[in-house]
C-alpha cells in the first residue's frame, strides 16, 4: 500500500476516535457535533471487540500504566517470582537467653573433671593444670583469681577453644572440648563463646567506629543488616554507650573501650562470655565500672560469665570467687551480705575434689611451720563420731624415729 494512502487512513482513523477538544487543537476549527448514527457506529466496535486493543486505542482511552503488574489480574508476578533464583534464608536475629534462676538439679553448663594441660617447649615439660575439677551453672557469674603462673589463663583459653587440653574431661554445654574436630571448634568459637582480651587493641578494629565494630562479627556470621543494627543498638543501650556509636576507638577512654569490647564479644549472643583481665589496664574507678557492666550483661541477657582477674574487690561483683593455685582449684569464696554496710564479708571454703584431695591455704601452711618447726609435710587425721568434723594435725614420718632408735643399739624386728 502506498505511504500516502496509509497516512490518510491513519488520519481518518484518528479523526473518527479523537475527542472533540483534541481535534479542535489540531485543526483550529470549532468542534462540530457528531451525528448520532456515526457516533453509535464508531463506538460499537470498541464496546464489542474481544481482542486486545491496538496501541492507538490504549492511548486514546488514557489508561494509566501501572508501576508493577497487579497479581490479581494475571500471573506475571507469580511467574517472575518462580523464575527468579532462590536466595538463602537470612539468619534469625539473636534472641536473649531466657532468664531463669539456676537450680542445683540442673546439669552444670561448664564441667571440668581431672583436667590437665602440659606444655612441651623444647625438651622440657611444663604442667600448667594438674587435675582441675570445676563446675559452673548456666547463668552464673564467676571470678577466677590466682597468682601469675597458677594456670588461670590456661584454663580460660581451654574454655574459649583457643587451646586443647592434654587429658581429663572438659565440657561446655553439649560440646566436649577434649574430643572435638577443628570445624566444630571454629563453630564453637563463633557461636557459643565471646572473649574479652586484656589489651583493648585486640578487641576493636581501630578504623571502624563503635557501631561498625559491633556489627562486624554479625556480618561474618551472615546476619542481615536490619538485625545487625537492632542488636548493636540493644547492646549499646545496655552498656550506656548509645551516644558514642559514631566514635572511633581512639576517641574513647580505656573503660569505654572495654565496654565496647564487651558488646563486640556479645554481638552474636553467645551463651558463654569469657574475660581475661578486663580491668588489668584500668584504674579502680574504671575497673569497677567495667565489672558493673559485666554484671548487668549477666543479669539482663542470662549469659554465663567467667572473669579471670587480679582485682582484689572482684567478690563484690560476682556470685563466687574460685581461687586457683599451682594448677589446682584451692578454694572458693562467697560474699555474705552484711546489714551494717554495703561491703559485706567474704567467706572462703576449701575445695575437696572427687578423689578427696584438698589444698590448705598458704597462711595455714606458714603457721604450721612457725608453730611446729621443721615439718615433714605429713598430717594425721581424725573425725568425730557423727562425721561432722575432720581434723588435721601435723605429723612426723615414723621411719625417721626408727632410724634414730636404731642408732642407739636397737635392732629392727624384721631382722
Amino acid at each position: 500500500m502506498p505511504e500516502s494512502s496509509q497516512q490518510n487512513i491513519n488520519e481518518e482513523y484518528a479523526r473518527r476516535f479523537m475527542p472533540p477538544e483534541r481535534r479542535q487543537q489540531l485543526t483550529g476549527t470549532e468542534p462540530t457535533a457528531e451525528p448520532p448514527e456515526e457516533t453509535a457506529i464508531a463506538a460499537a466496535p470498541v464496546l464489542q471487540i474481544e481482542e486486545p486493543l491496538p496501541a492507538p486505542q490504549e492511548t486514546v482511552a488514557t489508561i494509566p500504566e501501572p508501576v508493577a503488574p497487579p497479581p490479581s489480574t494475571n500471573g506475571a508476578a507469580e511467574q517472575a517470582a518462580v523464575d527468579a533464583p532462590s536466595r538463602p534464608e537470612p539468619l534469625p536475629a539473636p534472641q536473649p537467653a531466657p532468664l531463669r534462676e539456676p537450680s542445683d538439679e540442673d546439669p552444670p553448663y561448664v564441667e571440668a573433671n581431672d583436667l590437665f594441660k602440659i606444655y612441651k617447649p623444647a625438651d622440657l615439660e611444663v604442667v600448667a593444670l594438674r587435675g582441675v575439677d570445676l563446675e559452673i551453672q548456666a547463668g552464673e557469674l564467676v571470678g577466677i583469681v590466682g597468682a601469675s603462673g597458677s594456670g588461670k589463663t590456661t584454663l580460660l583459653n581451654i574454655l574459649a577453644g583457643l587451646e586443647r587440653p592434654s587429658a581429663g574431661r572438659i565440657r561446655v554445654g553439649e560440646r566436649d572440648l577434649l574430643d572435638i574436630s577443628d570445624r566444630e571448634l571454629v563453630a564453637y568459637r563463633r557461636q557459643d563463646v565471646g572473649f574479652v582480651w586484656q589489651a583493648t587493641g585486640r578487641n576493636l578494629v581501630p578504623y571502624l567506629n563503635v557501631r561498625d565494630n559491633i556489627e562486624l562479627p554479625q556480618a561474618i556470621a551472615g546476619t542481615t543488616r536490619r538485625q545487625r543494627r537492632e542488636r548493636a543498638s540493644e547492646l549499646l543501650e545496655a552498656l550506656q554507650m548509645s551516644d558514642k556509636a559514631a566514635r572511633y576507638p581512639s576517641e574513647l577512654s580505656g573503660g569505654e573501650q572495654q565496654r565496647v569490647a564487651i558488646a563486640v564479644a556479645m554481638a552474636n549472643n553467645p551463651p558463654l562470655l569469657l574475660a581475661d583481665e578486663p580491668t588489668g589496664e584500668l584504674d579502680t574507678n574504671m575497673a569497677e565500672d567495667v565489672l558493673r557492666m559485666m554484671q548487668r550483661i549477666n543479669r539482663q541477657f542470662g549469659v554465663t560469665v567467667i572473669i579471670v582477674t587480679h582485682y582484689f574487690g572482684i567478690a563484690r561483683w560476682v556470685d563466687r570467687v574460685v581461687r586457683i593455685r599451682d594448677g589446682r582449684i584451692g578454694s572458693e569464696s562467697y560474699l555474705r551480705a552484711s546489714y551494717q554496710g554495703d561491703q559485706g564479708s567474704e567467706e572462703e571454703y576449701l575445695v575437696v575434689d572427687r578423689a578427696g584431695r584438698l589444698q590448705l591455704p598458704r597462711e595455714y601452711m606458714e603457721r604450721f611451720q612457725h608453730l611446729n618447726g621443721a615439718w615433714d609435710g605429713l598430717a594425721s587425721t581424725g573425725m568425730t563420731e557423727d562425721g561432722a568434723e575432720v581434723t588435721l594435725r601435723p605429723a612426723s614420718a615414723p621411719h625417721r624415729s626408727r632410724e634414730r632408735t636404731a642408732g642407739r643399739g636397737e635392732t629392727d624386728s624384721r631382722g
